[in-house]
């Protein structure tokens, strides 16, 4: 598919051009030119599947070099020069290659590649692939050098992009919140390129999935919103696909996520980051092997790695049975994500090496505790229900090999796996007329749809029938925690970041109103103006004078976080009993600092 004119327009407005200079032959070697030409056109037609770069075409290249890489340079106006020299030395042939500036000249990056000489032709795509992707990973660093010492005012679409994923590299809520400015920057700049949506979805998918779980109903919708928008802006893009590839994964819809993965692959077979992230996916999807292959040539194609690589290998190697090899990959970066040390204490308990096993959880629960609670203790089975949903494996049997090995390493087991299943019956008349939800002695019994089932208890069943007996109305997670919702001394209801969602979430329903109007929906455009009304009273019942949010202590942050996994675990249950009801729940309740369920149509329920 070739681009249309917008899309060419916006790739000389984002990416950097280079010319590949012709490779020297000092030997004079026919069979060594042959090789060097050949060589030069495989790398241009490599580095061409990166969108970033602009590559001058080698004809062109070939055309002007006699004027020297300092005449090419200005002829083409190029901001890179690849040179290179291909070199016989005995039983050896040598490739060398070294990346320049055309200003000034810098060099930026240089390497060198031995093959038997026999060998050659046979192993010149593995030498294209170890010369293109570092040669495109340092035109990025290099850039990026230049973009954080410009204001955002002044930063161009790419330097954008390049500042927001160098924020979201150091994860933390604040980080995440930065990098959207530069996205929001480069969207502003230019509507219709991809990778500012794709930058936006990877903001929310940060905290959904590692820093805010518990705003994860509106971090991960989100997140799949902006991937679905960046994907049809540009379906060419590989970290496009790979972007809304990972979030379907972890909606579950593992089919789409699939082909999505496999497409950002066949895009660019030499983006290192791509593949590294295309390797956890595919271990996810239930082929650990291919996804080894993958985590291995993206540690080749790009030596000097961060280390967040060490989890993409990890995990395949883990479902493989390959518990040493999971343990010496881990060794030098045990932290790279929250979840890592979780899979080392399960390597380290199914090789019968339990000491080692309980200082892997040990270090597990101190950075659950600290970066997934915010302090507060976990409830029982909370850290291995946390670590099953964040690696969303399709086979039942991979995620049951995690949580037989985090068991064995110590870790408690989820409460509800001991307990008795559901009790599922037809409704009867008065159950298929309405909706029940209500604790009977030692079981709640839960109609919904013509389905009544009783459930043992969950914690989560109270939060549930407290927001079904108070719909469309937002209720504190103080409150639900059994806390006053006021105020005390210098607290407040909403801390900082409460109130940058709640604003963020009036501007969404101010445009799905004007969108609905538009459309003639009249239904939709009234349901998005209640809500958009209780929402500036609660913005306005929470602040001071001027606008300024009252001061906020822990108390708030932890029940936030408690009486989210309350209720997403509860439901979580429902559903596995009562699909139709889970779904419902799902759809139609918000949680957060503030909860609330808001069906789209009126529940008469019996509670």
């Amino acid at each position: 598919m070739e681009a249309s004119p917008g899309q060419q327009e916006r790739v000389a407005d984002v990416a950097a051009t280079i010319a590949v200079v012709p490779f020297q032959n000092p030997s004079g070697d026919p069979d060594q030119e042959y090789f060097a030409r050949g060589f030069v056109e495989d790398v241009v037609t490599e580095l061409s599947r990166f969108p970033t770069l602009e590559v001058i075409h080698p004809q062109t290249s070939y055309a002007l070099a006699g004027g020297g890489a300092e005449g090419l340079a200005r002829a083409l106006g190029v901001g890179y020069l690849l040179e290179g020299s291909v070199r016989r030395l005995g039983a050896i042939v040598r490739v060398t290659a070294r990346l320049v500036e055309s200003a000034g000249g810098r060099q930026i990056w240089a390497d060198r590649f031995d093959a038997p000489a026999g060998t050659l032709l046979d192993v010149q795509d593995e030498i294209v692939a170890r010369v293109v992707s570092p040669l495109a990973l340092e035109i990025d660093t290099a850039r990026l050098r230049r973009a954080r010492r410009k204001p955002l005012a002044s930063l161009e679409v790419y330097d954008c992009w390049l500042r927001g994923l160098d924020c979201l590299r150091r994860g933390t809520v604040e980080d995440d919140e930065r990098a959207r400015e530069f996205f929001e920057r480069a969207r502003a700049l230019d509507p219709h390129w991809a990778r500012a949506h794709a930058g936006i979805s990877l903001s929310h998918f940060n905290e959904w999935s590692c820093q805010a779980w518990e705003l994860w109903d509106d971090k991960e919708r989100l997140a799949f919103e902006h991937a679905r928008r960046a994907a049809a802006l540009d379906d060419r893009d590989a970290v496009v696909q790979l972007v809304l590839g990972r979030i379907l994964l972890y909606r579950r819809e593992f089919d789409e996520a699939a082909r999505h993965v496999d497409r950002a692959v066949a895009l660019n077979p030499n983006d290192a980051d791509v593949l590294a992230h295309a390797a956890l996916c595919r271990a996810y999807l239930g082929d650990p092997v291919s996804a080894v292959a993958l985590a291995s040539k993206a540690a080749r194609l790009n030596p000097r790695h961060p280390e967040w690589y060490a989890a993409c290998a990890a995990v395949p190697l883990f479902l493989l049975g390959r518990h040493g090899e999971v343990v010496a990959r881990v060794a030098s970066a045990p932290r790279a994500t929250v979840d890592l040390p979780a899979l080392l204490a399960a390597s380290h308990a199914l090789m019968g090496e339990r000491e080692r096993a309980a200082a892997a959880l040990e270090m597990f629960l101190d950075d659950f505790v600290e970066k997934i609670t915010f302090g507060r203790p976990p409830e029982p089975g909370e850290p291995l229900r946390w670590v099953l949903h964040v690696n969303p494996f399709r086979r039942p049997e991979d995620a049951e090999h995690v949580a037989r090995g985090l068991r064995l390493a110590g870790l408690a087991a989820d409460p509800d796996e001991r307990r008795a299943p559901a009790v599922a019956r037809a409704a009867g008349a008065d159950g298929g007329r309405r909706a029940v939800f209500r604790a009977e002695g030692e079981l709640w019994t839960l109609a919904f749809d013509g389905l009544t089932v009783q459930l043992t208890e969950a914690k989560g069943f109270h939060d549930l029938a407290e927001l079904l007996s108070r719909p469309d109305v937002p209720v504190h997670c103080l409150e639900l925690a059994g806390r006053s919702a006021e105020p005390r001394g210098d607290q407040a209801v909403l801390d900082a970041r409460t109130r940058r969602e709640l604003s963020a979430r009036a501007r969404e329903l101010q445009e799905e109103m004007d969108d609905a109007e538009a459309r003639a929906d009249g239904a939709r455009a009234e349901r998005a103006r209640a809500e958009l009304e209780r929402l500036v009273e609660t913005l306005s019942a929470a602040m001071g004078l001027g606008g300024k949010g009252r001061r906020l202590g822990g108390a708030a942050e932890r029940a936030r976080t408690a009486v989210t996994w309350r209720i997403r675990n509860a439901i979580r249950k429902i559903a596995a009993a009562h699909p139709a009801l889970g779904r419902h729940l799902q759809n139609a309740v918000r949680t957060g600092t503030w909860c609330a369920y808001t069906p789209e149509r009126p529940v008469d329920w019996a509670l």
